[in-house]
């Protein structure tokens, strides 16, 4: 579990351009992240099946909306970018699955690993090795009088899994953030995955009927 981060961001222009394909597809942001997500996993790893593990919030009643606990699930979504599919298809490929996987999120995680009975091995996770998320809950300003609050910047120096992908968007702009198991990527490594990651994302705004 030894690990590092990088964080990187994606402008403002780039932002609306994504939100304005999601729209367009009847998707959301999320969507489209993580169908570029397996894109690039898929050219990185020369794989077209990818599955990757994403959290949810697990408050699906009313109820249980201000309730303090711990209620994530995780799921893992499997998907098929392959290279003859424009990209337009593969999103709209990655909308049903993913709907249909939060349509099943109380299904436990622990479960599912039991019914497919997997070869557990302590060495790596059961399912997946890699994580995306989409932050949305924000940053709340808490307003003290006489007192001034600032964020504590720190590294982290771990990582869960062997590569996350978290985004955030803040001010209109996507910040993004690439946890890395430091045994298995060199930080330049990283750097490379980030380039080509912005990469795809000006392909698929410039044109999304482009094959993957």
């Amino acid at each position: 579990f030894e690990g590092n981060s990088i964080n990187f961001k994606i402008n403002k222009e780039t932002s609306a351009a994504l939100k304005s394909l999601a729209l367009e597809s009847g998707a959301t942001l999320y969507i489209v992240l993580l169908a570029l997500y397996a894109i690039l996993l898929a050219k990185l790893c020369n794989q077209e099946d990818i599955v990757i593990g994403s959290p949810v919030a697990g408050r699906r009643h009313a109820d249980l909306e201000k309730i303090i606990g711990m209620f994530v699930n995780t799921l893992a979504l499997r998907n098929y970018p392959s290279g003859e599919k424009k990209f337009s298809e593969f999103l709209d490929e990655v909308k049903g699955k993913t709907l249909k996987a939060f349509d099943n999120q109380e299904y436990q995680y622990e479960d599912l690993v039991e019914d497919v009975a997997v070869t557990r091995d302590v060495s790596r996770n059961p399912l997946f090795d890699t994580m995306f998320a989409l932050e949305n809950t924000g940053s709340q300003k808490i307003d003290i009088p006489g007192l001034k609050l600032v964020p504590y910047e720190y590294e982290n120096k771990t990582s869960k899994f062997d590569l996350t992908l978290t985004a955030v968007e803040i001010e209109e702009k996507l910040l993004f953030t690439f946890e890395y198991s430091t045994k298995l990527f060199r930080e330049e490594t990283i750097e490379r995955f980030i380039a080509y990651f912005k990469n795809l994302i000006r392909s698929v705004v410039e044109n999304k009927n482009w094959k993957i």
